[in-house]
């Protein structure tokens, strides 16, 4: 989790990014069949997305399915290689990542988010 001796302070002195680190090492301290990931990357610094996404191609590499949900769109690129666009719980595009933004870019006039990590 990269906390250090804090893992031992009780969990309401933790930040959001302590929070995410925390559930992160512990969502991923097995190998499962599909891992849920909403919005990881959203928070915590350059390391901890490194991290992040070092361990989800470890899960990748082992045939592990990652569901990814990002707004995230350099996120999306870098980790995934099928993409779906839901809107209000339609499925609006499915495809590559490359395709599928660019039809969210078209409809929008923009891409999803573009989070720099820290």
């Amino acid at each position: 989790s990269g906390l250090g001796d804090f893992v031992r302070a009780p969990i309401r002195n933790y930040s959001t990014g302590m929070l995410a680190r925390l559930g992160f090492s512990i969502a991923t301290a097995w190998l499962p069949d599909v891992l849920i990931l909403d919005e990881v990357l959203s928070v915590g610094d350059a390391s901890f997305t490194k991290k992040c996404t070092d361990r989800m191609q470890e899960f990748h590499d082992a045939g592990t399915t990652v569901l990814m949900v990002s707004h995230n769109a350099a996120a999306i690129r870098q980790s995934c290689t099928r993409c779906i666009w839901l809107d209000a719980g339609q499925v609006r595009f499915e495809g590559s990542p490359a395709d599928v933004l660019d039809h969210y870019s078209n409809e929008h006039g923009t891409e999803p988010v573009e989070r720099q990590p820290g």
